[in-house]
């Protein structure tokens, strides 16, 4: 009896051991957490669940416990208030300028520019890169967009729209030269199907560029390392894989 009690002993001892180290290893921070942003979670509980799960303490810049708290909430919607009378929705948002200069390049699709007195986050209008988290391709569309657009740039704007981040969508030309649609000929961006509606005038341009891109293998469509993923579908995989884990806390 003495050395059963003590083989129990030592099993329940390992079993210990080995699901703490589990927990460790589940729910250590890695690579691909330091490369999380707000801006990938659609509600601040799944910014929230994700910081807690990974120690992604870099969403929380004021410290303060909570997440990404400029995201809206799953549970409380805001109802969206009546515009005044006689105005539109569309212009109780500030319109940016036709012409600006660059402040920043935050990834290969989105910059940051001056847009006076204020600065303005802008997403590339029809098309998206590689999300940073998509070595190496996300990293060279990055470096391509900020050489293309340098810090103190000017650049003309076409707006198309504002998403859900408040980001005003356009498409950015310089010296008469759409940045968007080099970056798709280039391949360091490709079409965006399900907003691609908001070119219509250029479809057939983008349709072009993005078939010379395959055809000279170039970028994400490079045939000895292409892109494995479009980022879409990256970012709907890894929003379900961040649901789940949040799922799974509760």
């Amino acid at each position: 009896m003495k050395y059963i009690c003590t083989g129990l002993g030592k099993m329940r001892t390992a079993l210990l051991i080995f699901a703490t180290v589990c927990i460790g290893i589940a729910f250590a921070p890695n690579a691909e957490a330091q490369r999380a942003k707000c801006a990938d979670f659609a509600f601040q509980e799944e910014a929230q669940a994700f910081m807690q799960a990974r120690g992604a303490n870099y969403l929380d810049r004021d410290n303060d416990g909570v997440a990404c708290e400029a995201l809206p909430r799953r549970e409380s919607k805001p109802k969206p208030s009546s515009p005044p009378a006689g105005r539109s929705p569309r212009t109780q948002v500030p319109s940016v300028q036709n012409q600006v200069v660059v402040v920043s390049v935050g990834d290969g699709d989105t910059l940051k520019v001056q847009n006076d007195p204020t600065k303005v986050t802008i997403r590339l209008a029809c098309v998206d890169a590689p999300e940073r988290a998509q070595s190496p391709w996300g990293q060279a569309a990055s470096a391509r967009l900020k050489q293309l657009l340098p810090v103190g740039q000017v650049v003309q704007l076409r707006e198309v729209d504002r998403d859900r981040y408040g980001r005003a969508v356009a498409e950015v030309y310089v010296n008469g030269q759409s940045i968007n649609l080099q970056m798709v000929q280039e391949g360091m961006a490709v079409i965006y199907p399900k907003y691609f509606h908001d070119c219509a005038a250029t479809q057939a341009q983008y349709r072009q560029a993005e078939a010379i891109a395959k055809q000279q293998g170039v970028g994400v469509w490079n045939p000895n390392n292409p892109l494995p993923t479009m980022p879409w579908q990256f970012r709907s995989a890894s929003l379900s894989l961040f649901s789940a884990l949040a799922c799974s806390l509760c």
